[in-house]
């Protein structure tokens, strides 16, 4: 492995982690899936990642570390449906008072009767010891627990997550210790 290559894994690290700050309380959704990106790049390896993002999008309340977990069993997830040989596309916008976050695969889809508990913890239709069922659990509680929603729309040829986060506006006021 080069040292460039190195250097911008530890560097995608400290982003992704929020190691050299405290509380993270405006964050950038942008940064956020590029640094998980970079740390996923050894799953993602014969995957084609297309990325819109719109330009100036807002940033969002909440906790880095937190929405960087989201990211990454999305991503985790996309990867594992296209087997290192399909295509995974991020779209990040701006729709009112949202930012909004997807991530489509062209995998095979998630089957009718399993889309309905995906959310459900240690629901998983991984093979036994490929995975917990805790990811989209975690993805559900980390977006409730930021004011935002997450659904699902999948067939086969294309599964999208939609992860609707309300954007920073100049009224925001987080508090990190919990008070008004």
């Amino acid at each position: 492995m080069s040292a460039g290559r190195i250097s911008e894994l530890v560097g995608a690290m400290k982003e992704y982690t929020y190691l050299d700050r405290g509380a993270q309380l405006e964050v950038d959704v942008v940064s956020g899936l590029e640094n998980t990106l970079t740390i996923l790049g050894h799953k993602l390896k014969g995957v084609s990642v297309g990325r819109e993002y719109a330009e100036e999008l807002p940033k969002v309340p909440g906790h880095g570390g937190e929405l960087n977990q989201v990211w990454t069993n999305l991503l985790d997830n996309a990867a594992d449906a296209v087997d290192g040989r399909g295509r995974i596309t991020i779209r990040a916008l701006e729709d009112r008072d949202w930012v909004v976050v997807e991530v489509a695969d062209d995998g095979p889809g998630i089957a009718r009767e399993a889309r309905a508990h995906v959310f459900d913890p240690f629901f998983t239709t991984k093979e036994v010891g490929a995975g917990t069922g805790l990811g989209l659990d975690i993805v559900r509680r980390v977006v409730a627990g930021h004011g935002g929603e997450v659904s699902v729309d999948s067939k086969p040829g294309q599964t999208r997550f939609t992860v609707r986060l309300p954007k920073m506006s100049r009224e925001t006021k987080i508090d990190p210790y919990g008070e008004e």
